[in-house]
């Protein structure tokens, strides 16, 4: 490859790498647990309170 064609390359992957780059930053939002709870929540570092205990959970009653 001639110093050129590795430069125009090298452009190539740039321009694909920002756009992917711009794609993440400016795509939809996340929406999963741990991204709209806070970082520590319901452990006891948890600086809210009232999420430093787990939720109560339901009981499953096992089918037999």
């Amino acid at each position: 490859m001639s110093s050129k064609e590795e430069h125009a390359a090298m452009i190539v992957t740039e321009r694909a790498r920002a756009a992917k780059q711009e794609h993440i930053l400016k795509g939809p939002k996340v929406d999963t647990f741990s991204a709209k709870k806070l970082a520590y929540a319901y452990t006891s570092l948890c600086p809210d309170p009232k999420r430093r205990k787990p939720p109560a959970r339901k009981k499953v009653q096992d089918e037999a």
